[in-house]
């Protein structure tokens, strides 16, 4: 039985081809027929790692602005939960995720404060 990789509307026989091992990054693959390569397009890959950020910061900021409502019921100091949530705000935009140059080194920009993507 043979498994079928479909990119796009063409279906590859995955036997003729060194498919790439980043299945994360699954809507970013592309086909080398000359090379019987299918890998991913590094810049589409960006893109797929900016939107997994935003995912996975969306129940923190969540959080976040909870804390924030209850900080000024109370009339706490909110200036820590303004720079967290700036900085959650700003890791999609992170600088690492553009410099990039491998799949590998995309995976290791990990701009969230303790929560690995």
């Amino acid at each position: 039985m043979s498994t079928f990789i479909k990119i796009g509307a063409t279906s590859y026989n995955a036997a003729d081809y060194s498919v790439t091992p980043w299945r994360v990054f699954r809507d970013a693959w592309e086909v080398d027929e000359n090379a019987a390569v299918i890998d991913v397009n590094l810049e589409k890959a960006k893109d797929i790692w900016r939107d997994k950020i935003r995912q996975a910061r969306k129940p923190m900021l969540e959080q976040l602005d909870t804390d924030y409502m209850r900080a000024l019921e109370t009339g706490a100091d909110t200036t820590q939960i303004i720079a967290d949530k700036q900085v959650l705000r700003d890791a999609p935009a992170h600088p690492d995720i553009n410099t990039a140059t491998s799949v590998l080194e995309l995976v290791e920009v990990q701009p969230l404060p303790n929560f690995s993507i």
